[in-house]
């Protein structure tokens, strides 16, 4: 019998999925796979858990959640062949559509049994292995300061009033976006390995998760009705941000965010974790992540 791990958020999305993880470990049992029960308990607990695991040596690391456990798990599987089956039980679950992962439950715990391993390289925001996106601006702030009781009751509508707080005190950072050598003035950026973002928004329509560079998102304005449009036109799904030219995209493969205005928050997958100064780079340390077949 195969031997693995689940690893889970209890409140991830907008139920306790205890119940149904257990239901999960019981299905798997009896197909060959024994997965001990791991749930986390606070933020980094994924890292930990699956280092842990690792080595007693097991076959698989099952993950429920969101981008951010996702994302912590990676870090902990970083190097490893060991591969990561994605379970979507977050708001977003922008890693599932990235890689064209089913994001109903049920269909994705199929990729357990059926899955081929593809292997990701990691990206890198000062050391810390990141998946999809490292940025500053206003959605760093929003997820610094998220009222997670909200969002555990209301889902993606539990974001709306912290982000109406924060959009309207949002004091537009003067920074310094470095890429490739090259210095560009923004007051909201994002490194993206990934098209997508909050969702089925567009961000960055030609990056990828396997590419070697990043799609940087350049936003230079000091207007909150122009901010305000950013985000209605990645909403929308059509890149229309970078159409009119409200936004830019500039490609490179190494990329540093500095702030002329003190400290600025950094969110990493989705969660905020660091500030500026930071440095970002696409490493050659890679992750199994296991995707449907063809």
């Amino acid at each position: 019998m195969k031997r693995g791990i689940l690893v889970y958020n209890p409140t991830a999305g907008q139920r306790d999925r205890r119940a149904e993880m257990s239901a999960l470990i019981d299905r798997q049992r009896e197909k060959g796979l024994e997965l001990v029960n791991a749930p986390t308990s606070g933020p980094g607990d994924a890292t930990a858990i699956v280092k842990s695991f690792l080595a007693r040596g097991i076959d698989v690391v099952a993950v429920c959640g969101g981008d951010g456990t996702m994302s912590e798990a990676a870090c902990g599987l970083e190097g490893s062949s060991v591969p990561l089956a994605v379970l979507p039980g977050g708001t977003s679950n922008v890693l599932a559509i990235e890689l064209g992962i089913p994001t109903n439950l049920a269909q994705a715990e199929g990729l357990l049994q059926t899955g081929a391993p593809r292997a990701l390289r990691l990206a890198h925001a000062d050391g810390r292995a990141f998946l999809l996106w490292a940025g500053a601006g206003l959605d760093a702030r929003v997820m610094g300061n998220m009222r997670v009781p909200w969002k555990r009751l209301l889902g993606r509508l539990g974001i709306l009033p912290t982000a109406l707080d924060e959009f309207f005190r949002y004091d537009f950072p003067r920074l310094e976006v470095t890429i490739d050598g090259a210095v560009h003035a923004a007051t909201y950026a994002v490194a993206c390995r990934a098209s997508h973002y909050a969702g089925k928004w567009i961000i960055a329509p030609e990056a990828r998760i396997d590419a070697d560079h990043f799609d940087v998102l350049l936003f230079s304005h000091r207007s909150r009705r122009k901010l305000a449009q950013l985000f209605q036109l990645m909403a929308a799904g059509r890149a229309g941000h970078l159409e009119d030219g409200l936004a830019r995209i500039v490609r490179g493969r190494h990329v540093a965010i500095r702030s002329l205005d003190g400290p600025v928050e950094i969110q990493v997958d989705g969660d905020c974790l660091l500030a500026t100064p930071i440095a970002c780079r696409v490493g050659d340390e890679t992750v199994q992540v296991l995707v449907p077949k063809g």
